[in-house]
């Protein structure tokens, strides 16, 4: 290049400079010499540019996308909350009437608590009297209790009682149907029954030395039992429930029965009781 067309080239540059141009028309190669950017450049740059572009516009989008979904996806929770809340039971008027004959933040003496249980009964036909108690051990755990309780006075809860025999083992272990309330077995049985664990331990019902199943004398036990002896154990949390009787009964027999129970549980252990009618409000009892 000639050295007039490079001072040509110089003043130009110049100029743009004093406007405030840009100066992306024109490159230095390495012999101090200037040219124009080819087309061809400029276009990859074009190019390259739009790339970028297209692909910040996608990050927003999906971003975007992103968010709207996790509104959505709370909002169909609040709504979805909202609806469970909805289908709260609400009691009937009838219950919530008999409930105001009961002050929920007192413990009712027995004597009191059999009464109010016997006024707030919502059935036509003659109910139990039932009681709940809460056991707890010391660490706070559930109590986990099993025994056999005789009432003085018959509960008008019948029960089913059968002295588990090998006749009895084979039926049951061929029809996996145990629909007695209580088997009873001997301690020279026990063996055999062994087989029928796992059909009549879910069920509650496999013989324990410690509810008094497993016996010596399985008819007398049988008598007992059929006469007014019940099972009692606690559940998974650690809840005792017993029928005391009919509510038409006379309050003392069932009082009497009440206290035959409270005997034989760990009254240091309990944690609350309650009696109600089969429908009814529960009403709490003094320990």
């Amino acid at each position: 290049m000639s050295k007039d067309n490079l001072d040509a080239l110089l003043e130009e540059a110049e100029e743009k400079l004093e406007k405030g141009e840009a100066l992306d028309e024109v490159e230095t190669e390495h012999h101090g010499k200037i040219k124009e950017v080819s087309k061809k450049e400029s276009v990859e740059d074009k190019i390259k540019h739009a790339k970028m572009e297209k692909a910040e516009e996608q990050e927003e989008t999906e971003a975007e996308t992103k968010e709207n979904s996790d509104e959505l996806i709370e909002e169909k929770k609040v709504k979805t909350k909202k609806t469970k809340k909805g289908k709260a039971k609400v009691r009937s008027k009838k219950y919530q009437e008999l409930k105001t004959l009961i002050d929920a933040k007192k413990r009712y003496g027995i004597n009191d608590a059999v009464e109010l249980a016997q006024k707030t009964s919502m059935t036509k036909f003659a109910g139990n009297l039932e009681v709940h108690i809460r056991i707890l051990g010391k660490s706070g755990k559930p109590e986990q209790l099993r025994g056999m309780v005789q009432y003085p006075y018959a509960t008008g809860k019948s029960i089913s009682v059968v002295i588990l025999d090998e006749k009895t083992i084979e039926e049951i272990a061929k029809t996996q149907k145990a629909e007695a309330n209580i088997y009873l077995t001997s301690p020279t049985d026990m063996p055999k029954v062994a087989k029928l664990a796992k059909i009549l331990g879910p069920k509650g019902k496999m013989p324990n030395p410690k509810s008094g199943t497993i016996t010596e004398n399985p008819e007398k036990t049988k008598k007992e039992l059929e006469s007014g002896s019940t099972e009692y154990r606690s559940d998974a949390q650690g809840n005792v429930h017993q029928v005391l009787g009919k509510l038409t009964d006379k309050a003392e027999n069932l009082i009497e029965n009440y206290k035959a129970l409270i005997a034989l549980l760990p009254v240091e252990k309990i944690v609350s009781i309650s009696v109600c009618a089969t429908m009814g409000p529960g009403i709490k009892v003094q320990k």
